[in-house]
Protein backbone atom coordinates (compact mmCIF):
# COMPACT_ATOMS: atom_id res chain seq x y z
CA UNK A 1 0.00 0.00 0.00
CA UNK A 2 3.07 2.59 0.83
CA UNK A 3 3.59 2.15 -3.16
CA UNK A 4 0.04 1.74 -4.90
CA UNK A 5 -1.89 3.77 -2.40
CA UNK A 6 -4.55 0.96 -2.95
CA UNK A 7 -5.77 -1.63 -0.47
CA UNK A 8 -6.67 -3.77 -3.27
CA UNK A 9 -3.82 -3.51 -5.52
CA UNK A 10 -1.33 -3.53 -1.91
CA UNK A 11 -3.47 -7.02 -1.34
CA UNK A 12 -2.71 -8.13 -5.05
CA UNK A 13 0.88 -7.30 -4.29
CA UNK A 14 1.09 -9.28 -0.95
CA UNK A 15 -0.52 -12.14 -2.51
CA UNK A 16 -3.82 -11.99 -0.46
CA UNK A 17 -7.39 -10.92 -0.97
CA UNK A 18 -8.98 -7.47 -0.60
CA UNK A 19 -11.02 -8.58 2.73
CA UNK A 20 -7.96 -10.08 4.46
CA UNK A 21 -6.14 -7.35 3.40
CA UNK A 22 -9.24 -4.77 5.10
CA UNK A 23 -9.99 -7.29 7.67
CA UNK A 24 -5.79 -6.74 8.97
CA UNK A 25 -5.99 -2.82 8.55
CA UNK A 26 -8.67 -3.06 10.69
CA UNK A 27 -6.82 -5.56 13.38
CA UNK A 28 -3.65 -3.25 13.16
CA UNK A 29 -5.58 0.02 13.64
CA UNK A 30 -7.16 -1.38 16.99
CA UNK A 31 -4.43 -3.01 17.85
CA UNK A 32 -1.61 -0.01 17.64
CA UNK A 33 -1.42 3.31 19.81
CA UNK A 34 -1.50 4.99 16.64
CA UNK A 35 -3.35 4.88 13.46
CA UNK A 36 -1.62 2.67 11.03
CA UNK A 37 -3.21 2.74 7.85
CA UNK A 38 -6.14 5.66 6.59
CA UNK A 39 -8.83 4.11 4.82
CA UNK A 40 -11.30 6.05 1.78
CA UNK A 41 -14.37 3.83 0.74
CA UNK A 42 -14.90 3.78 -2.51
CA UNK A 43 -11.48 4.79 -4.00
CA UNK A 44 -10.15 3.61 -7.39
CA UNK A 45 -9.65 0.04 -7.33
CA UNK A 46 -11.86 -0.64 -4.07
CA UNK A 47 -10.82 1.58 -1.52
CA UNK A 48 -7.66 4.05 -1.37
CA UNK A 49 -5.19 3.39 1.52
CA UNK A 50 -2.28 5.85 3.08
CA UNK A 51 0.00 4.89 5.55
CA UNK A 52 0.14 6.95 8.12
CA UNK A 53 3.85 8.62 9.45
CA UNK A 54 3.26 5.99 12.41
CA UNK A 55 2.89 2.98 10.25
CA UNK A 56 5.93 4.12 8.38
CA UNK A 57 7.66 4.16 11.34
CA UNK A 58 6.12 0.70 12.39
CA UNK A 59 7.70 -0.94 9.16
CA UNK A 60 11.02 0.25 9.66
CA UNK A 61 10.52 -0.78 13.38
CA UNK A 62 9.95 -4.10 11.72
CA UNK A 63 12.80 -4.30 9.85
CA UNK A 64 15.02 -3.06 12.33
CA UNK A 65 13.97 -6.36 14.67
CA UNK A 66 14.59 -8.53 11.67
CA UNK A 67 18.28 -7.50 11.63
CA UNK A 68 18.57 -7.85 15.65
CA UNK A 69 17.29 -11.27 14.92
CA UNK A 70 19.81 -11.75 12.69
CA UNK A 71 22.36 -10.51 14.69
CA UNK A 72 21.23 -12.06 17.96
CA UNK A 73 21.47 -15.37 16.22
CA UNK A 74 24.60 -14.76 15.34
CA UNK A 75 25.55 -14.29 18.72
CA UNK A 76 24.45 -17.39 19.79
CA UNK A 77 26.61 -19.67 17.43
CA UNK A 78 29.47 -17.99 19.25
CA UNK A 79 30.06 -20.30 22.31
CA UNK A 80 32.35 -17.81 23.72
CA UNK A 81 30.12 -14.71 23.84
CA UNK A 82 28.08 -14.67 27.24
CA UNK A 83 24.44 -14.37 26.75
CA UNK A 84 23.70 -13.08 30.42
CA UNK A 85 24.61 -9.41 29.49
CA UNK A 86 22.09 -6.92 27.77
CA UNK A 87 25.24 -4.85 27.29
CA UNK A 88 27.64 -7.19 26.22
CA UNK A 89 25.33 -9.36 23.92
CA UNK A 90 24.42 -6.00 22.29
CA UNK A 91 27.74 -4.38 22.11
CA UNK A 92 29.19 -7.82 20.69
CA UNK A 93 26.93 -7.73 17.41
CA UNK A 94 26.25 -4.08 16.87
CA UNK A 95 29.43 -1.86 19.12
CA UNK A 96 32.11 -1.09 16.33
CA UNK A 97 34.90 1.75 17.91
CA UNK A 98 38.53 2.98 16.93
CA UNK A 99 39.25 1.90 20.61
CA UNK A 100 41.10 -1.44 20.24
CA UNK A 101 40.62 -2.21 23.67
CA UNK A 102 36.93 -2.85 24.86
CA UNK A 103 36.42 -4.59 28.57
CA UNK A 104 32.88 -5.39 30.02
CA UNK A 105 32.86 -4.79 33.96
CA UNK A 106 30.78 -3.73 36.58
CA UNK A 107 30.41 -0.22 39.09
CA UNK A 108 31.75 -1.48 41.98
CA UNK A 109 32.33 2.44 43.65
CA UNK A 110 32.12 5.94 42.64
CA UNK A 111 32.56 8.89 44.41
CA UNK A 112 30.23 12.35 44.67
CA UNK A 113 33.07 15.12 43.94
CA UNK A 114 31.48 17.93 42.45
CA UNK A 115 32.85 18.69 39.18
CA UNK A 116 34.89 15.20 38.22
CA UNK A 117 33.77 12.07 39.50
CA UNK A 118 35.78 8.74 39.83
CA UNK A 119 34.11 5.38 38.98
CA UNK A 120 35.92 2.31 40.01
CA UNK A 121 35.06 -0.77 37.96
CA UNK A 122 35.29 -4.27 38.21
CA UNK A 123 36.00 -6.08 34.94
CA UNK A 124 34.67 -9.77 33.78
CA UNK A 125 37.46 -11.47 34.58
CA UNK A 126 36.73 -11.01 38.01
CA UNK A 127 40.17 -9.63 38.77
CA UNK A 128 41.04 -6.21 37.38
CA UNK A 129 39.64 -3.15 38.41
CA UNK A 130 39.59 -0.01 36.57
CA UNK A 131 39.32 3.43 37.60
CA UNK A 132 37.94 5.86 35.27
CA UNK A 133 37.04 9.65 35.83
CA UNK A 134 33.85 11.20 34.32
CA UNK A 135 31.69 14.35 35.40
CA UNK A 136 29.32 14.37 37.76
CA UNK A 137 27.02 15.16 35.42
CA UNK A 138 28.06 12.21 32.89
CA UNK A 139 27.60 10.03 35.64
CA UNK A 140 24.55 10.76 36.75
CA UNK A 141 23.31 10.56 33.09
CA UNK A 142 24.63 7.37 32.57
CA UNK A 143 22.87 6.03 36.45
CA UNK A 144 26.77 4.92 37.35
CA UNK A 145 26.21 3.22 40.71
CA UNK A 146 27.56 0.37 42.32
CA UNK A 147 26.11 -3.05 39.90
CA UNK A 148 25.61 -1.11 36.55
CA UNK A 149 27.02 -3.14 33.89
CA UNK A 150 29.36 -0.82 31.79
CA UNK A 151 31.68 -1.30 28.73
CA UNK A 152 35.25 0.47 29.58
CA UNK A 153 36.77 1.62 25.86
CA UNK A 154 40.92 2.40 26.35
CA UNK A 155 42.35 3.29 22.94
CA UNK A 156 45.85 1.43 22.18
CA UNK A 157 47.98 4.84 22.07
CA UNK A 158 46.57 6.15 25.64
CA UNK A 159 48.17 3.07 26.96
CA UNK A 160 52.27 3.53 28.24
CA UNK A 161 54.21 0.06 29.25
CA UNK A 162 56.74 0.37 31.74
CA UNK A 163 59.00 -2.48 33.43
CA UNK A 164 59.80 -0.99 36.11
CA UNK A 165 57.30 -1.84 39.42
CA UNK A 166 57.94 1.25 40.69
CA UNK A 167 56.49 3.47 37.95
CA UNK A 168 52.83 2.09 39.06
CA UNK A 169 52.13 4.94 40.94
CA UNK A 170 52.36 7.27 37.92
CA UNK A 171 49.19 6.74 36.71
CA UNK A 172 46.13 5.70 37.95
CA UNK A 173 45.46 2.23 36.70
CA UNK A 174 48.73 0.05 36.31
CA UNK A 175 47.51 -3.31 35.35
CA UNK A 176 50.15 -6.39 35.80
CA UNK A 177 50.20 -8.69 33.00
CA UNK A 178 52.76 -10.02 30.92
CA UNK A 179 53.93 -9.69 26.91
CA UNK A 180 51.73 -11.53 24.66
CA UNK A 181 52.83 -10.45 21.35
CA UNK A 182 54.84 -8.15 19.52
CA UNK A 183 53.93 -6.76 15.77
CA UNK A 184 56.29 -3.96 14.62
CA UNK A 185 55.18 -1.07 12.70
CA UNK A 186 57.58 1.34 10.41
CA UNK A 187 57.15 4.14 12.96
CA UNK A 188 55.08 2.31 15.65
CA UNK A 189 54.81 -1.42 17.11
CA UNK A 190 51.62 -2.80 18.70
CA UNK A 191 51.94 -4.55 21.76
CA UNK A 192 49.32 -7.31 23.36
CA UNK A 193 49.54 -7.66 27.08
CA UNK A 194 47.93 -10.44 28.74
CA UNK A 195 46.63 -9.15 32.34
CA UNK A 196 46.96 -11.15 35.39
CA UNK A 197 43.26 -11.77 34.99
CA UNK A 198 43.39 -12.89 32.08
CA UNK A 199 42.14 -9.73 29.60
CA UNK A 200 44.48 -9.04 26.85
CA UNK A 201 45.32 -5.26 26.19
CA UNK A 202 47.03 -3.78 23.19
CA UNK A 203 49.05 -0.79 24.02
CA UNK A 204 50.55 1.17 20.64
CA UNK A 205 54.06 2.48 21.38
CA UNK A 206 57.08 3.80 19.28
CA UNK A 207 59.66 1.82 18.02
CA UNK A 208 62.43 3.99 19.60
CA UNK A 209 60.20 3.22 23.42
CA UNK A 210 60.08 -0.52 22.27
CA UNK A 211 63.74 -0.67 21.90
CA UNK A 212 64.24 0.86 24.92
CA UNK A 213 61.98 -1.37 27.04
CA UNK A 214 63.50 -4.50 25.09
CA UNK A 215 60.07 -6.22 25.69
CA UNK A 216 60.24 -9.73 24.53
CA UNK A 217 56.85 -12.14 25.13
CA UNK A 218 56.54 -13.20 28.43
CA UNK A 219 58.11 -10.14 30.00
CA UNK A 220 56.28 -8.80 32.78
CA UNK A 221 55.31 -5.81 32.28
CA UNK A 222 52.85 -3.36 33.39
CA UNK A 223 50.32 -1.25 31.71
CA UNK A 224 49.70 2.42 32.38
CA UNK A 225 47.41 4.77 31.84
CA UNK A 226 45.16 7.63 33.83
CA UNK A 227 41.25 7.51 35.08
CA UNK A 228 40.44 10.44 32.29
CA UNK A 229 41.54 7.93 29.18
CA UNK A 230 39.24 5.72 30.10
CA UNK A 231 35.74 6.10 28.01
CA UNK A 232 32.25 4.63 29.93
CA UNK A 233 29.54 3.21 27.93
CA UNK A 234 26.74 1.62 29.64
CA UNK A 235 22.92 1.30 28.90
CA UNK A 236 20.25 3.55 30.54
Amino acid sequence: MVHTGSISQGAKLAGISYKSAWDAINEMNQLAEQTVVERATGGKGGGGAQVTRYGLRLIQLYDLLGQIQQKAFDVLQKDNLPLDSLLAAIARFSLQTSARNQFFGTVIERDHQQVQQHISLLLADGHTRLTAAVTQQSADRLQLTPGKEVLALIKAPWVKLSTDPASTGLADNALPGSVASIQPGSDHSEVLVTLNGGETLCATVSNQELAQLKLSVGTPIHALFNADRVIVATLC
